[in-house]
């Protein structure tokens, strides 16, 4: 059986009662988890463009386009929400299971996957069950493909979150449409012919838009598909197929028989942002804060900072001085420079108003960024971090993280989740909504339809 096929029929075969119920707990953590980021993105200038373009082109008013008052297409719809989820870049991120795999460079599952299976929930009636089950598939499909597409994929330039969420989506989507393996094998194929996304884009409107487009992707091939849409059914693994094309090549074993065995949002886990910045800068930004914590540093005393990383980290952090707030999330010394400020690291600092201000501007320009041999030897599947400041007193002080918090050995406790959802629905929902979409979301399982839910995302 082709690997194309048997990931297929994985789909097709499983039923909701088949998800373990620590598997369906998980999930509910980072379905609630993407809604409240995608109601904070829903506020970004990227998603008010995108909302434009699409209010602009027509079509049917079949699904909700979160934060706003727009009905869209399941497909229009799936785009907005999917930029939004992405737009801060405060989604959850695939843990890495192997070193030379390198951590939070692999895929943002839920990004691409749940506003796929949203807008199609919401257009065939599924259940809260069914909607729950869909995005499980889509995030189990993208972490496992992810994990098992050779690291060219990242070194070369594509942005694995539009590359391989499209793939998810489509597993998702299509799940919600038949359980056809054959259909469900085309969707897979029409997603690997759509999907795209290249990392230089990192710092712009542009990277959220590979989320949206993998969402809108999936949507768009599990309809096709499911209309008798032709595509190659061994797409993943032909040689001009998936895996070939994009990677230069992947290990079968990571995918044959390890579908759902183990499940990815338990077996190594999916890591949840403590920050609206990209995932490998969080270590940074919490040994600063426990140096902080520690000593009580003020910025008046700090000469000159070192970050201390593994060679690759700097690859995806490619902004050293940012311009504005798409850039600054993708800066180390910005991280440590407002971090060390203004003793957080929340939306309130990732804003284009505090990246220009005069004190982080001056900060940043002191923060260097080096190898270092021990970040090195623990392998790039971690993300150690050690950051040392100068005093102006002649002392160093130094500490060191490799994962932050939000990461399954570091989990959120009950309150930092709802924290972090009140503070992304802050501004969008009216008052006393972000509690009822919380009650909604933790009773999924038991509803009948998504309609309460989603008529409770809208601005």
């Amino acid at each position: 059986m082709s690997l194309t096929w048997h990931v297929a029929e994985w789909i097709a075969g499983l039923r909701p009662e088949d998800v373990p119920e620590a598997v369906r707990r998980e999930a509910i953590v980072h379905l609630l988890d993407t809604v409240g980021v995608a109601l904070a993105g829903s506020r970004a200038p990227l998603s008010a463009i995108l909302r434009e373009q699409i209010g602009g082109a027509g079509g049917a008013a079949q699904a909700t386009v979160i934060g706003s008052t727009l009905r869209a297409s399941a497909q229009q719809a799936a785009l907005a929400n999917g930029a939004a989820a992405h737009a801060l870049d405060y989604d959850d991120t695939q843990l890495a299971e192997r070193p030379d795999r390198v951590y939070g460079l692999l895929t943002h599952p839920s990004a691409p996957v749940l506003p796929a299976v949203l807008a199609l929930a919401e257009v065939t009636g599924a259940s809260g069950r069914e909607a729950l089950a869909a995005y499980i598939i889509g995030v189990e499909v993208a972490c496992k493909l992810a994990e098992a597409a050779n690291p060219r994929l990242y070194e070369a330039g594509f942005h694995t979150t539009g590359v391989v969420g499209a793939l998810g989506a489509a597993a998702g989507a299509a799940w919600l449409l038949t359980r056809d393996a054959s259909a469900i094998a085309r969707a897979l194929s029409l997603a690997a012919s759509m999907a795209g996304g290249l990392r230089e884009q990192f710092g712009t409107m542009t990277k959220p838009l590979h989320a949206g487009r993998a969402a809108e992707n999936g949507v768009v091939a599990a309809q096709l598909a499911a209309a008798g849409f032709t595509a190659a059914e061994n797409a993943l693994e032909a040689p001009r197929g998936f895996f070939s094309a994009y990677a230069g090549g992947f290990d079968e074993a990571v995918v044959r028989g390890r579908v759902g065995n183990p499940w990815s949002l338990l077996e190594p886990g999916v890591s949840l942002k403590p920050a609206p910045s990209g995932s490998l800068t969080h270590p940074a930004i919490d040994a600063t804060l426990d140096l902080l914590r520690e000593h009580d540093v003020r910025p008046e005393q700090v000469e000159s900072i070192q970050v201390g990383v593994n060679r690759h980290m700097p690859n995806a952090l490619l902004h050293a001085i940012p311009a504005d707030e798409l850039q600054a999330k993708f800066s180390l010394p910005y991280a440590v420079a407002v971090t060390l400020l203004d003793r957080a690291a929340g939306l309130a600092q990732f804003t284009d108003e505090r990246v220009r201000q005069p004190d982080v501007s001056e900060l940043v320009r002191r923060v260097e960024v080096v190898v270092d041999p021990e970040a090195e030897a623990a392998g790039y599947h971690q993300m150690f971090t050690r950051v040392t400041l100068l005093l102006r007193d002649g002392r160093t002080l130094s500490a060191q993280a490799s994962l932050a918090r939000g990461s399954p050995q570091r989990p959120f406790t009950r309150e930092d989740h709802l924290a972090k959802f009140e503070e992304c629905a802050r501004g969008v929902l009216p008052a006393g909504s972000a509690e009822r979409v919380w009650e909604k979301v933790m009773a999924l399982p038991r509803l009948s339809d998504l309609q309460e839910l989603v008529s409770l995302l809208v601005a």
